[in-house]
């Protein structure tokens, strides 16, 4: 893990005065090359990490903003920005995308995991993820920017452990 203090932010909404709370910073634009695995990355906001990181990862940073998030399941980086690699040491949640997660969680707001997945195929033959995620999602809602660790939704990842677990199952798709 290799950490930098940030020096000189021009516009910093996430610094570790304000909580993380202002909603109008946009997430960085663009995709960049993550300096471990070399794949795309997509930005995500500072309210997120200001939500998942430990506080002795905050206390290292000055800003949280212009963060991006690695979903190379075998890389070991999850956030990076300059030359700041954040790891699944740096996060008070497990990383459920990255290989080896344990929980290996891939619904944050409403507790799905692979594991619960996998389970309920083994019972059941099929699982009912994504319908009750969908359900839930319109009441009472989802905070997935604050909870998963993309800071988006997690419906695609729900979807692709449904697919790899059925396979491994060796179950019909």
């Amino acid at each position: 893990m290799k950490f930098s203090q940030q020096t000189s932010e021009t516009s910093c909404s996430t610094s570790l005065n304000d909580k993380g709370d202002n909603c109008c910073k946009p997430q960085p634009k663009g995709k960049e090359y993550c300096p471990i695995c070399h794949k795309k990355a997509k930005g995500v906001l500072g309210k997120t990490l200001n939500s998942l990181f430990t506080p002795h990862s905050k206390s290292r940073l000055k800003c949280l903003d212009g963060f991006y998030y690695c979903k190379t399941p075998t890389c070991k980086a999850i956030y990076f920005k300059s030359d700041t690699v954040l790891t699944q040491n740096d996060l008070s949640v497990s990383a459920g995308i990255k290989k080896g997660a344990k929980p290996a969680t891939v619904c944050y707001c409403f507790g799905w995991t692979k594991e619960k997945i996998k389970d309920e195929l083994q019972q059941n033959g099929k699982t009912n993820a994504l319908k009750d995620i969908k359900a839930k999602m319109k009441n009472p809602g989802c905070s997935c920017e604050v909870l998963n660790p993309s800071g988006g939704c997690c419906l695609s990842d729900v979807s692709k452990a449904q697919k790899e677990l059925k396979e491994e199952l060796g179950l019909s798709t």
